[in-house]
């Protein structure tokens, strides 16, 4: 009898706590008394930064599928987390989700310049009508003044983007019909941004040629720029400074995809990264890595780049293991045989594949494992029985070769060795 892949989760399962799984957290060992970072705060760097979005927050938002109820400074965060995630199909074709909202940022400049230095859109008779309705993709239909005087479409894509954006065109028509004057607030919204506007502009390898300095521009032509603000937003504002000074914003963006996926638990505190296991383990960390903790931004850079992000996986599985438990996987003998079996299956595939992260069984295995008295991984049954599972006939290849040597799981260690493996 064979056993399909979707049944293979149970192998790992099995080996779990039967618990719900916001039952207990874990962190990464920090320094006494010290809180955990909030890996989802987008709050500014100080300084004070801001970029310009033209035209109304409320249109914008509305352009971009954000939330009216957020925050400014999860403006940007939650734009660059839209554009490269719906903003392309396939690597480098746009969508027509950000298709519009290039065109809608495009009208909404237009719009700012119309509105002249009070930032109002002002029209008080049918003489001023026509650049506004220009821009708005729209045409009288009739006499301008009468009582059945109204607009149609002469630009369709503009006059959608009007609609959808909420332009108060009823009441623009209400005036041409011989109402009172239209005056419209066309004020630009300010909002925060992580550190400096050049610091992103420059970053981008694809803005070397078209050399804009507008981050909004950026971020929607851009979708490294744009996963890799959205991954820095999501790191401690002490992380992401160390990272930003030690290894710069243009290194990082070939691993906006790892740090997106696997950066949340990276944290740097007195000039080190905080390992899991703690300073115990820093030693097997460091050669596991190819550098030290004390060297933040190297051992950041090495981890992100190393075997297609799964280093970075890694590191993220470990870090949300209970601070009692994580001493058993970061044994030095252990963190890297449990590494090397992760990785074996499909050394060539990227963890970073996919809009969802790859190997969730990995989180689930050394999240939910259950322990012994004496500090050992619980068996269920006995090794006999999880032999005897390995050896049967299977779809998977890995449990293939797994139950070709079963007679080398002579512990529990070899057995979740094994499960690190099946977790791919």
């Amino acid at each position: 009898m064979k056993f399909p892949l979707c049944v293979l989760g149970v192998v790992v399962v099995s080996l779990c706590v039967c618990l719900p799984l916001c039952a207990s957290g874990a962190v990464v060992a920090r320094p006494s008394g010290e809180a955990a970072p909030q890996s989802s705060s987008a709050s500014p760097d100080p300084g004070g930064a801001e970029v310009v979005i033209p035209g109304p927050l409320r249109s914008f938002l509305r352009m971009a599928g954000i939330s009216q109820k957020i925050p400014p400074e999860e403006v940007l965060p939650l734009l660059s987390r839209n554009v490269f995630a719906q903003g392309y199909e396939g690597s480098s074709r746009p969508t027509e989700f950000l298709i519009l909202l290039s065109r809608y940022v495009q009208q909404a400049r237009e719009l700012t310049n119309l509105a002249g230095p009070d930032a109002t859109i002002r029209v008080a008779n049918c003489d001023q009508t026509g650049p506004l309705l220009r821009v708005l993709g729209y045409r009288l239909r009739s006499e301008c003044g009468k009582s059945n005087t109204t607009l149609e479409t002469a630009d369709p894509e503009r006059a959608f983007l009007t609609i959808d954006s909420g332009f108060p065109l009823p009441e623009l028509e209400r005036t041409l019909q011989g109402g009172s004057p239209f005056a419209y607030s066309f004020h630009g919204s300010r909002v925060p941004l992580l550190f400096a506007e050049t610091d992103w502009t420059a970053a981008s390898k694809k803005n070397d040629k078209e050399g804009s300095t507008n981050l909004l521009d950026v971020i929607l032509r851009d979708p490294a720029v744009a996963r890799l603000y959205w991954a820095f937003s999501r790191l401690d504002p002490d992380t992401r400074a160390v990272l930003r000074q030690s290894v710069g914003l243009r290194k990082l963006m070939p691993y906006a995809a790892v740090l997106d996926f696997y950066g949340s638990r990276i944290c740097v505190r007195s000039g080190s990264v905080v390992v899991p296991g703690g300073s115990g383990a820093e030693s097997a960390w460091k050669d596991l890595v190819g550098a030290a903790p004390q060297s933040p931004g190297e051992f950041a850079l090495k981890m992100l780049a190393k075997d297609r992000g799964w280093l970075a996986a890694y590191f993220d599985a470990l870090s949300r293991v209970r601070l009692s438990q994580q001493a058993y996987f970061t044994n030095a003998r252990r963190i890297r045989h449990f590494y090397e079996a992760l990785r074996a299956p499909e050394p060539s595939a990227d963890a970073t594949r996919g809009s969802f992260r790859p190997a969730p069984g990995l989180l689930l295995l050394v999240t939910r494992l259950q322990w012994e008295s004496s500090g050992d991984p619980h068996v269920p049954g006995d090794l006999a029985v999880w032999k005897d599972i390995l050896r049967q006939k299977t779809d998977s290849t890995v449990v293939r070769d797994i139950g070709k040597h079963t007679d080398r799981v002579k512990n529990p260690d070899e057995l979740v060795q094994a499960m690190f493996c099946i977790s791919r």
